[in-house]
């Protein structure tokens, strides 16, 4: 997918998919500003209350929905996940 095909399908389809995960508190996208010099397509960041309603949603049905239509437009190979705890600096 080119990079608006990409944001397209993202914002119809993937992100419906990810909102309907239990226990989600927060969801975030950054899509780069300038795609020919960022080595990602795009960065989201889901946020659970903890690890055990994290664990808990990453077991469900959704889950596994989010992870089979990822495959649709990324490469599963190369994505890179980070799992860990979150320390607020600044806030908004």
């Amino acid at each position: 997918l080119d990079t608006e095909e990409l944001r397209d399908y993202y914002y119809e389809e993937h992100a419906p998919i990810v909102r309907e995960l239990p226990n989600l508190v927060s969801y975030r996208v950054t899509f780069p500003s300038d795609p020919e010099r960022s080595p990602y397509d795009g960065i989201a960041r889901l946020q659970f209350p903890d690890g055990a309603t994290m664990s808990e949603a990453m077991e469900t049905e959704t889950a596994a929905e989010m992870e089979a239509d990822a495959a649709e437009f990324a490469d599963t190979e190369t994505m890179v996940q980070v799992v860990g705890e979150t320390e607020t600096l600044l806030d908004e």
